[in-house]
């Protein structure tokens, strides 16, 4: 029987949804501006990400869509998910994110030790001064400095393997993943896709669960295979 995933923390700039595992690893959901996952609701995609009940499961919403730019906002949000880790007897963090929620899980290597980091049409910079990218909102100006101007900046000072995602012809995606470090623990993979939704491709072809699987169990090669045997890989 599936489990619901329950509220935790509640105000209005932030929500933190839980779901309890067996073991002490866990992944940290930063969800996008849609605040679902491919097309999953949470507790539709609680299941991919807990493997079957496996991994603890914390979900975390900036509800002003601010890309944690608000004052103070990110800080709080480092700070709470350490008490959770610690409270909860955490071992092992992996973060998974999609667009919005991909920035934010490839940010958060750079504060808590992460072992790998899952990461769906991300945008590595929000600064229209490195990359203008006019499908998003002008963060800095209205909210002032990201909590970095760009995410490639902070992969050496990490040990997490990341996991990016796009789709071969969306541009502006691929030109964020192409702002990121060529290095052995960044791993990138394009879909045969043009839309901005990379894991709503992997839901349709019935492989989304299991692609988070593989990862999050540090199986890479396995992601390889799923997506030359669907016929996605790009």
């Amino acid at each position: 029987m599936r489990r619901p995933v329950k509220p935790l923390f509640r105000d209005e700039e932030l929500v933190l949804r839980w779901l309890p595992g067996t073991t002490p690893r866990l992944v940290v959901v930063f969800t996008g501006m849609k605040r679902g996952v491919g097309g999953e609701t949470l507790d539709e995609f609680a299941a991919s990400a807990s493997c079957g009940g496996e991994n603890a499961v914390l979900f975390v919403t900036d509800r002003r869509i601010t890309w944690f730019a608000a004052p103070g906002l990110w800080a709080r949000t480092v700070d709470m998910i350490r008490e959770i880790i610690e409270a909860e007897g955490i071992e092992e963090v992996i973060t998974l994110g999609n667009s919005m929620g991909g920035y934010a899980a490839m940010l958060l290597p750079r504060d808590i030790p992460v072992r790998r980091a899952i990461a769906f049409a991300p945008q590595i910079t929000m600064d229209r001064e490195i990359l203008d990218d006019a499908r998003w909102p002008d963060v800095k100006s209205e909210w002032g400095d990201l909590p970095v101007r760009n995410l490639a900046d902070t992969v050496s000072e990490t040990r997490t393997h990341y996991f990016a995602f796009a789709s071969r012809d969306c541009a502006e995606d691929v030109a964020h993943l192409d702002l990121l470090p060529r290095q052995p623990r960044m791993h990138r993979f394009l879909l045969a896709s043009d839309r901005h939704n990379p894991a709503r491709t992997l839901k349709e072809k019935g492989v989304l669960g299991r692609v988070v699987a593989a990862i999050v169990r540090g199986r890479r090669q396995h992601v390889a295979g799923l997506l030359e045997k669907t016929g996605i890989a790009a």
